[in-house]
């Protein structure tokens, strides 16, 4: 789903906030200089997340050591793994433990520092976690996965940010419960991107100590198939099901032709105008089933 407009000034406005809140304005216009020149460089038909590591790298010319986002992943692993013992007992106690788990999961992907940038608020993400049984899920979508997977071997399970992961080991032991056949490998990225997980972040919440985890070998936030490592590829090759979270990782994965289903809420205007829903709205969707137009991509 290659970039935009839309995406140059998301991506824009994003970089400049991170650069004015390190206080040195020479450096800053320098930085967004460079910036500026990564997203001239970048290859036709790349998606977003792929200019990510560009900038990484131009940040870390003038601010060398410096993660924005260290804290951030730090205090969201902090927060739900706060609430995780309400959430699971939410799951437990539900009368189809992997819908509300998938619900939660979805409604966690609000915890999103680039989309969102500083428009995070934890008061407004606790009402959207307790309230998360409440939100619809497709339903012939919601079928076919659970088909999908009964007949399933391996699932592939591509995670997105942190915080967000304490939801997704609600989803990951909803899922072994009710499909104990199912081998599940969890996907993270290679190094610091944005505020997505990493292994370290997946170890904090314990995810290491439920299946195996996986890298995609670099720095972009998001699953593009032509820059993923060996490791990632071979599972994904082998992978009768993909759950893909976030919007980053549907930018990368979408039109790949893969059994993938897609959990995320849409968080920016490109988003709500290619589903036609309002901001925030959570989907739930399945690769094989979409059509969109072709200008998106």
């Amino acid at each position: 789903m290659r970039f935009d407009a839309q995406c140059i000034d998301c991506l824009v406005r994003r970089q400049r906030n991170l650069a004015d809140a390190q206080g040195e304005p020479e450096k800053s216009y320098l930085f967004m200089r460079d910036v500026l020149q990564a997203i001239l460089d970048a290859p036709e038909g790349v998606a977003a997340p792929y200019l990510i590591p560009k900038f990484d790298e131009a940040f870390q010319k003038y601010w060398p050591g410096t993660d924005p986002y260290a804290a951030l992943k730090r205090a969201s692993n902090d927060f739900m793994m706060a609430r995780l013992p309400k959430l699971r007992a939410m799951v437990e106690a539900s009368a189809d433990p992997v819908r509300t788990a998938l619900q939660l999961a979805q409604v966690a992907n609000y915890i999103d520092y680039g989309a969102l940038s500083e428009n995070v608020d934890p008061e407004k993400l606790d009402r959207m976690l307790f309230s998360a049984p409440d939100n619809p899920v497709e339903e012939t979508t919601y079928r076919r996965f659970l088909a999908d997977l009964e007949g399933a071997q391996r699932l592939l399970y591509i995670g997105d940010n942190a915080g967000e992961i304490v939801a997704d080991r609600l989803l990951l032991e909803a899922l072994m419960q009710r499909f104990p056949h199912l081998s599940i490998t969890y996907g993270v990225r290679g190094g610091p991107a944005l505020n997505d997980v990493t292994r370290e972040d997946a170890a904090a919440v314990g995810l290491d100590q439920l299946v195996p985890i996986v890298d995609n070998g670099t720095r972009i936030p998001g699953t593009e198939l032509t820059h993923i490592g060996p490791e990632l590829r071979q599972v994904l090759e082998e992978a009768d099901v993909i759950l893909s979270k976030g919007q980053a990782n549907f930018e990368t994965l979408v039109t790949s032709g893969r059994n993938v289903y897609y959990i995320f809420l849409c968080k920016c205007v490109r988003f709500t105008r290619l589903f036609d829903v309002p901001m925030l709205t959570g989907m739930f969707c399945r690769e094989r089933d979409l059509h969109i137009e072709t200008p998106f991509y």
